[in-house]
């Protein structure tokens, strides 16, 4: 008898300490160790470059891009995490090394929690900058009110995204536990558990209604909702001027006062669809990032016992999931390149500027670039507006006094109040 026993007992340790790697190691090796390891070091000099360019361009220091900022600053540690954690973990199994293991549970709980805050952190910013491009573009005095008093606290917003990320997710680090098995060795010996805070029913609610709810559903329903009304209020506001436009042609002759007016609203305006396509592009490819990530996390809730049953599966999805996110931080730079130009030429200059203190003259001049744009934005001003403009007389063509006091409403009031509107109070 207590041979057969020692027996059982040998056999329960045996199976205790025999490791099994995850399913699909050489997909994951593929797919995350190689490619999600291309991209999300691109995704690092991409946003390291966008966070030295705009904390250094004084042209667009100027432009309010703070939220944009802070953004490509947490998408740069999203992306170290990434690396320390999938790609490491992948490393780890696939060569079966030992020390790099230890070193990948050491650093776990750190690297987890910083990514989930930035995560968090980055959400929260583009629901701000997308609420303020909302109602940026949405013509009405409440709103403006409400536009003003975001615009004029865009520090003290970026700080509450931040605290608010560390509220809701920081608390991660104090929920994962590295525990050891002493009776085992190698790989065996090292695991993670999860450990309840407040105990199990609270922590339940905690981290699968109140966290998953604030920090996974609402900033995507909230991007969802403000991205449809944006593109909605450009359409409705571009149809407005279109027809504006076509009255005061019909009904208004040309004038030095009137062309600068209808011209530097119209150059204001085309800076704010830039911005706003911008972001809507940026929003679009957040929501198509997260939604395998919102689907997954809606399946966690209603039954988790069905994932657990298909652990392939599972994994793949996972992968999958914490791999877009990746993607999209790493296309920021082409979106916010190729949409502004004022962008696109401060961060050549400042890569090129880079690239000379290193030694190496690949760029030329990079400061070509930065007088061109400067100078056509002073041609195109002095061709808008005279240094010395007369009072000018509107030619009157015959089509009514009704026509007449309708285009000079608009002209004379509207227009003027959109220049001040746009260039003293968006400073794009």
């Amino acid at each position: 008898m207590e041979d057969s026993s020692n027996m059982t007992s040998i056999g329960e340790i045996e199976d205790e300490c025999v490791y099994m790697p995850p399913a699909f190691l050489t997909f994951k090796m593929a797919f995350v160790g190689i490619v999600g390891l291309f991209v999300a070091l691109i995704s690092i000099f991409h946003n390291l470059l966008l966070f030295y360019t705009f904390n250094t361009s004084k042209m667009l220091r100027k432009r309010n891009l703070t939220y944009l900022m802070w953004i490509s600053g947490c998408d740069v540690f999203i992306s170290i995490c990434y690396i320390a954690i999938m790609c490491v973990q992948v490393y780890t199994d696939y060569f079966e090394s030992f020390q790099l293991y230890v070193l990948w549970h050491d650093y776990l709980r750190v690297a987890f929690t910083v990514s989930h805050i930035t995560l968090s952190a980055s959400s929260f910013l583009l629901m701000a900058a997308t609420i303020e491009r909302y109602l940026q573009s949405t013509a009405d005095n409440r709103t403006l009110k409400l536009f003003h008093l975001l615009a004029t606290h865009r520090g003290s917003v970026v700080i509450l995204c931040f605290v608010a990320s560390i509220i809701f997710r920081g608390t991660v680090f104090f929920e994962i536990r590295v525990i050891t098995n002493p009776i085992c060795t190698g790989f065996s010996s090292l695991g993670l558990a999860v450990t309840p805070m407040f105990g199990e029913l609270p922590d339940i609610v905690w981290r699968f209604a109140v966290r998953k709810i604030v920090t996974v559903f609402l900033p995507f329903a909230v991007l969802a909702y403000f991205n449809a009304a944006i593109v909605m209020n450009v359409r409705r506001t571009d149809r407005d001027q279109t027809v504006k436009a076509l009255v005061l042609f019909i009904t208004v002759g040309t004038s030095p006062l009137g062309n600068y007016q209808r011209g530097e609203v119209t150059r204001l305006r085309s800076r704010l669809r830039a911005v706003t396509r911008m972001l809507v592009m940026v929003v679009t490819g957040y929501l198509f990032a997260n939604i395998l990530d919102v689907i997954i996390a809606c399946w966690e809730a209603i039954s988790m016992e069905s994932l657990l049953a298909s652990p392939a599966f599972y994994t793949v999805m996972s992968d999958i999931s914490s791999f877009l996110p990746i993607a999209a931080t790493a296309l920021r730079l082409p979106i916010y390149t190729i949409n502004d130009r004022q962008i696109r030429v401060e961060v050549r200059r400042k890569f090129c500027n880079l690239v000379n203190k290193c030694g190496c003259n690949l760029c030329g001049d990079s400061s070509s670039q930065h007088k061109k744009l400067y100078d056509a934005q002073q041609m195109e001003t002095e061709r808008l507006w005279p240094k010395n403009p007369q009072d000018p007389k509107l030619e009157i063509r015959q089509y009514g006094l009704q026509s007449l006091i309708m285009a000079r409403a608009s002209l004379s009031s509207k227009d003027v109040y959109d220049i001040h509107r746009f260039r003293e109070t968006y400073e794009l």
